[in-house]
């Protein structure tokens, strides 16, 4: 096997990079004033959701709130 150090440090500032872009992204977002929709801190297999689930339009209301979220996202 033949270890490639470029390749790797390629790798590895695509990924500096992407964490700088999102954190600029949360920065604007937190200083613009703009209510985001909160986002549920538990993964659905330990309870996240759950309440909203039982719902008899549970997963409408997810749907809504998905689209709420992904329309508010700055260009």
């Amino acid at each position: 096997m033949i270890w490639n150090g470029f390749r790797r440090k390629k790798v590895l500032d695509a990924g500096a990079r992407f964490r700088a872009e999102h954190s600029r992204f949360l920065t604007l977002a937190l200083l613009s004033g703009r209510r985001y929709p909160r986002i549920p801190a538990k993964r659905v297999d330990r309870g996240g959701y759950s309440g909203l689930m039982k719902l008899d339009e549970g997963e409408k209301r997810a749907a809504m709130w998905w689209a709420a979220a992904l329309n508010r996202v700055d260009d």
